[in-house]
């Protein structure tokens, strides 16, 4: 088609164009394949878990409960800690970013579906070399091209676009997850070093009087320089834990600072504040639902069935590239002497093109790339099933954890109650000369062993307590100011958001 420059429409070329290319682009059909959904391994009605205590509950938290679990603690201090980490933890912020690129990439796959447009303008002169006329010549050149969604491979771009996004989006809410578990697993692990140094600070006093003892027992001649020895040896071997126990409060700390994001020693003022010095106390019974809930919860088998979206949109795109496809070009350009004549309607002559391309003879490439596509379908499968199967497994590991470590504790307080009473015992024996240094320093000794167990399994019961919820997905609201679910208002204007619903909504129909 040509215009001259005598056309009396020779401006509206451009629009036409346009307007052309569009409804091809709109009148074709995708390619129809029915969208199937990853296959789900088989999931139990309740959790096995739960029969472990008959305090459990089968009744799950709300999704406000579940997003802020650490706060059945009733730690203040923990609390500000996990706010403080939430907000300055590097591994967020990394993984916000990646939301941000896979939001700028679905932006790059909606611009596929619109035409480009662009502009020249030109100036020359000619010199003669004979007997020729000098003289300058101006050209401007309007340019476009669409090529025309034929059997819809830019829309399932576009769809696999957005759930790169969404799994993007759900990688982050699953970082999330891990840090606020982390945060409570490295709090545990500094309160329990703490309450692992008062007891070696209480048995540190109670063989000190027993040595002081033995020590004015051999200088009534009524005890032995061997006695005297054994409770040196038994008061130093106590005291030689304190080095070991400071170290791990120390490194705990560092943890927390690490995952704040801030310099060694920040959190110390904050730690050593006395709204909590012991270990928190879990609930006797954790809520932990019902095993779809818990499926529906977690961001990584949410991530891990956008994944799977992805991969089987951009089995469609693979597959659309054994098809034609239809390039529609056109140019408006306007050629005069004079500059102030450029842009006059007679000056201008246009052209408009249309491009049919097939594919012939690839040497194999689409097949091999569609069989690439399709092994890339069957892994996301895969992965989808083993983040099932995972999350089902890590929850009942939890709750067998949480209930036998609440037996031990229950053990274990019996057990310390005893040893006390025992060790009194001794102790007064001692004195009054009716047991030899051996009873004591044994009745001591088993004393602490079993106050040092029973901190170290309030502190295995609150690890599990935090793998639990961990498990559960606990630790994130949609509803939330989430840098990640806030989508780019400033970038994208709302007929932009609209037109990438479209296009996300026809690429999933073609899937």
């Amino acid at each position: 088609m040509l215009i001259t420059k005598n056309h009396p429409k020779a401006r509206r070329v451009s629009l036409a164009l346009l307007a052309l290319a569009g409804l091809l682009s709109t009148g074709c059909t995708g390619l129809a394949q029915p969208q199937i959904l990853p296959e789900t391994p088989d999931v139990p009605a309740s959790w096995t878990g739960t029969q472990l205590s008959s305090a459990a509950s089968t009744d799950g938290l709300s999704a406000e409960e579940l997003a802020v679990w650490w706060r059945q603690l009733g730690d203040p201090v923990l609390d500000e800690l996990v706010t403080r980490i939430v907000s300055g933890n590097l591994d967020l912020q990394t993984a916000a970013a990646r939301v941000a690129e896979a939001r700028a990439r679905r932006g790059l796959s909606r611009s596929e579906l619109g035409p480009s447009v662009s502009g020249r303008v030109t100036a020359g002169r000619t010199e003669p070399l004979g007997d020729g006329i000098a003289g300058d010549s101006y050209t401007a050149t309007l340019e476009t091209s669409w090529e025309a969604d034929l059997f819809g491979a830019n829309r399932l771009a576009l769809a696999a676009s957005q759930a790169d996004l969404e799994a993007g989006v759900e990688d982050l809410r699953a970082a999330r997850v891990a840090v606020v578990a982390e945060t409570v697993a490295a709090y545990a692990d500094v309160r329990v070093a703490e309450a692992r140094l008062k007891v070696v600070d209480d048995s540190l006093a109670s063989r000190e009087e027993t040595y002081q003892l033995t020590t004015w027992r051999e200088q009534a001649n009524l005890a032995s320089r061997l006695e005297v020895n054994q409770a040196a040896s038994s008061l130093e071997q106590t005291r030689a834990e304190r080095p070991t126990l400071e170290r791990r409060v120390t490194e705990a700390r560092l943890r927390l600072a690490l995952l704040a994001g801030e310099s060694p020693g920040a959190l110390d003022e904050l730690l050593t504040t006395p709204a909590a010095a012991d270990v928190p106390a879990p609930p006797n019974a954790v809520s932990a639902g019902i095993p779809a809930d818990a499926l529906r919860q977690r961001p990584d088998v949410r991530s891990a069935e956008r994944g799977f979206a992805a991969a089987w949109a951009r089995l469609g795109v693979a597959q659309a590239a054994r098809y034609p496809t239809l390039r529609l070009t056109g140019s408006l350009d306007a050629q005069s002497p004079d500059l102030g004549d450029l842009f006059d309607a007679d000056a201008f002559f246009g052209n408009l093109l249309a491009g049919l391309t097939a594919p012939i003879f690839e040497s194999g490439r689409i097949r091999e790339n569609i069989a690439v596509r399709e092994a890339q379908v069957d892994q996301a499968a895969l992965a989808y099933q083993s983040a099932v199967l995972g999350a089902l497994s890590e929850v009942e590991t939890a709750l067998a954890a949480f209930y036998r470590s609440q037996e031990r504790i229950a053990a274990l307080d019996v057990a310390m109650q005893a040893a006390t009473e025992a060790s009194e015992l001794a102790d007064q024996r001692y004195a009054a000369g009716l047991v030899d240094l051996l009873s004591v320093l044994e009745t001591e000794r088993t004393l602490f062993t079993i106050q040092e167990q029973l901190v170290t399994s309030r502190g295995e019961l609150l690890n599990a307590f935090s793998s639990l919820y961990r498990a559960l997905g606990g630790g994130w609201d949609a509803a939330s100011q989430d840098p990640a679910s806030q989508d780019s208002a400033s970038r994208d204007s709302a007929s932009q958001d609209s037109a990438s619903q479209e296009a996300t909504d026809t690429g999933a129909s073609n899937v």
